[in-house]
C-alpha cells in the first residue's frame, strides 16, 4: 500500500474569490489571530519592494492560501517562533494571500503553498522554500539568505588571470 506525503498545497486552477482586504494590525497580526508575537508585514508586494529598495534590506515574501492547511500552520505556528520573529526584523516582510493577489503569485512563479521567498532589493532571488518547514530549519536558511552580499575585489596591481 502506498502512502502519499504532502509537503505543501498545490495551486488550484480556480478563479480567486473576491474578498475584502483584512487590515494588518501594528503588531503584524492578521485580524482575528491571537497568540505569540508575529512578524510585522508591510501592506502589499509593491510597497514592500519599494521599502526594501530604499532601506537596502532583503524582501521576505510569505505566500499563503486560505484553503491550504500548511499555510495556516506556517502563519499561526512556524512564523510565530520567537527566533524567526527576531530574524524577520532584518528584512522587509510581506504576507501575500493568493486568493486576493493571485497575479503577484503568478509573477513570482509560486506553484505551491506556503512559499517563502527572499529577494534582494533589486529583485534577485536568494532563497525559496515551498511547503511545511520546521522553525529551526527555516531560521538557519533565512539567516544565510539575509547575509549581506559580498563583492570580491581585485587589487589594481594584480596580475591578469
Amino acid at each position: 500500500m502506498c502512502a502519499a506525503v504532502f509537503a505543501g498545497c498545490d495551486i488550484r486552477d480556480e478563479v480567486p474569490r473576491s474578498l475584502e482586504p483584512q487590515p494588518l494590525l501594528g503588531t503584524g497580526i492578521v485580524a482575528g489571530l491571537r497568540g505569540p508575537p508575529a512578524i510585522e508585514y508591510v501592506g502589499g508586494y509593491e510597497a514592500g519592494r519599494q521599502r526594501a529598495e530604499s532601506d537596502g534590506r532583503p524582501l521576505l515574501l510569505v505566500c499563503t492560501a486560505k484553503w491550504c492547511r500548511f499555510s495556516a500552520d506556517m502563519t499561526q505556528r512556524t512564523l510565530r517562533d520567537p527566533g524567526l520573529v527576531a530574524l524577520s526584523r532584518r528584512a522587509v516582510c510581506v504576507l501575500i494571500d493568493a486568493d486576493r493577489d493571485a497575479e503577484t503569485c503568478r509573477t513570482l512563479g509560486v506553484k505551491g503553498f506556503p512559499t517563502l521567498l527572499v529577494l534582494d532589493p533589486d529583485g534577485t532571488e536568494r532563497f525559496r522554500a515551498t511547503g511545511r518547514t520546521m522553525p529551526d530549519t527555516l531560521a538557519a536558511a533565512l539567516a544565510t539568505a539575509f547575509e549581506p552580499r559580498r563583492v570580491a575585489t581585485v587589487p589594481a596591481d594584480a596580475a591578469p588571470l
